[in-house]
């Protein structure tokens, strides 16, 4: 064993004469485990409210949607338009309006969509996420409408009701615009998880949309799935360059930016206010170190009397001050990981869906997120040891001796 890493260890350990020095390597300690801790468990869970989002996300919207510049785009084959670009993995039209919906005691305001069944379950799943009800329903003769489950709560309807849709009408009359009526039987009901969808969306099939909102032989737009939705941006301005100036693209990252930005800001905010607490747990590490120069300092005489090396003396309580750290560290990696799967798994932790978005507290742990805090965490003491390691090893022989 090298001479500076047993010097370390002995340091370390302490005895009763230096029970100080030992209060403050606990405290140091329990101060980096419980700043990694607290770290590791944070961004697993902002890492998961974003990726439990995104997948809410993604699952209930297409990759990019092409919508004209004049809101209504002519129904046609747009199959010449995604051909030549192989990322484009499917594409549907839609129908997308405002409307209110009446339920026998209950009026609500929704956003009314209108699909063909078959080719939107292949841009944005949305038939996986029936909780009542056939997603075929929608192609049956009878006009039919599936509602988010939050809607349909608030409606107070459930799979077989009637429901009249009333939609503002372009035809005028002495009093102005009079609004449209169409009946409508429930289907179904959808739970997406994303709250804002599961309260005001109802989905419609194509043709009944089109007819409800006066659109015979036009649509609000087309949904595209691509090969990764993460990088979207070349396959939207491929799309771009095939329609010309008669429509525009926009890819599910854009429409959802404030969002991301906001929990990349959060997580951002909480690592920095976390990691002070690995900060102060560096100050004390310093401070044990100075204290430990200052009862050690007549020790330290004689060892460089004897012949011991500044460089020696400085790695002694260098090891030490990683030693510390690396006690620290990986008993705060082993509890916040022991943290994280305790909330994934027991779910202790309900969260109001309408401010979240999500109900229950989401968890994943990214293995690079857990070296990110390793590897800050004794990069902080690292850089706190150096100061009292140079002031020990700069210590002159005659002096110390001397105290």
């Amino acid at each position: 064993m090298p001479f500076s890493f047993f010097l370390a260890l002995r340091y370390l350990r302490g005895n009763r004469y230096t029970l100080g020095g030992t209060l403050t390597s606990v405290i140091a300690v329990a101060s980096v485990t419980v700043g990694v801790a607290a770290l590791i468990a944070t961004l697993a869970v902002m890492t998961g409210f974003r990726e439990d989002i995104r997948r809410k996300i993604l699952g209930a919207q297409p990759h990019l949607i092409v919508l004209s510049q004049t809101g209504s785009m002519p129904e046609g084959d747009y199959s010449s338009v995604f051909s030549g670009i192989k990322e484009v993995v499917a594409w549907s039209p839609f129908v997308m309006e405002q409307g209110l919906l009446k339920g026998a005691s209950t009026t609500q305001g929704v956003i009314v969509k209108g699909v063909d069944p078959i080719r939107e379950s292949a841009v944005t799943g949305l038939s996986g996420h029936v909780r009542t009800g056939r997603w075929e329903s929608l192609s049956s003769s009878t006009p039919t409408v599936f509602l988010g489950t939050e809607l349909a709560r608030t409606l107070n309807v459930s799979e077989g009701d009637s429901l009249l849709l009333v939609v503002p009408s372009p035809s005028a009359s002495l009093f102005g615009g009079l609004p449209a009526i169409h009946r409508l039987s429930v289907g179904g009901t959808l739970e997406t998880g994303l709250y804002d969808y599961d309260a005001n969306l109802a989905v419609l099939s194509l043709p009944v949309a089109q007819q409800a909102f006066d659109k015979p032989h036009s649509w609000s737009g087309i949904g595209v799935k691509v090969e990764d939705p993460d990088d979207p941006f070349g396959v939207s301005f491929r799309i771009q360059k095939n329609l010309g100036s008669s429509a525009y693209v926009r890819s599910w990252l854009a429409m959802n930016r404030n969002l991301f930005a906001a929990l990349k800001l959060d997580e951002v905010v909480m690592f920095l206010i976390l990691a002070l607490i690995t900060l102060v747990a560096a100050f004390t590490i310093l401070s044990n170190l100075i204290l430990v120069t200052a009862q050690k300092t007549r020790e330290i005489g004689i060892l460089k009397a004897m012949g011991a090396t500044e460089g020696l003396i400085g790695r002694a309580f260098l090891i030490k001050g990683l030693l510390l750290g690396l006690f620290g560290t990986g008993s705060g990696t082993l509890l916040g990981l022991a943290i994280s799967w305790f909330l994934k798994t027991y779910q202790v932790v309900q969260l109001p869906a309408d401010i979240y978005y999500v109900e229950r507290l989401p968890v994943t742990v990214v293995p690079s997120d857990v070296m990110m805090v390793a590897g800050a965490a004794l990069g902080i003491v690292l850089i706190a040891t150096l100061y009292p390691a140079r002031i020990a090893s700069k210590l002159d022989a005659l002096t110390a001796i001397r105290q």
